[in-house]
């Protein structure tokens, strides 16, 4: 199926700038992007299932969002803040 390829592509192409723009290993670019995806859907739930749709996550995917009740989760420890 066309879709999935197209959705990982996607992610895949995000998860490449971010390696590249910030020298971050690609494992953690793909927890930042997922943090990054599950804060938005959080904040903007009208645009969640666009952004499932574009990054083929489902909706109860937030990565680290929602950590002690902090939308960052835990990202801030994971950069060393």
């Amino acid at each position: 199926m066309l879709v999935p390829l197209v959705k990982q592509l996607t992610m895949n192409e995000l998860i490449n700038q971010i390696v590249e723009k910030t020298g971050v290993p690609a494992d953690k670019a793909q927890q930042v992007l997922s943090v990054v995806a599950g804060f938005v859907k959080q904040k903007f739930p009208a645009i969640g299932g666009q952004i499932d749709s574009v990054l083929g996550t489902s909706s109860g995917e937030t990565g680290n969002a929602n950590v002690n009740g902090n939308p960052l989760g835990d990202i801030g420890s994971k950069l060393g803040f």
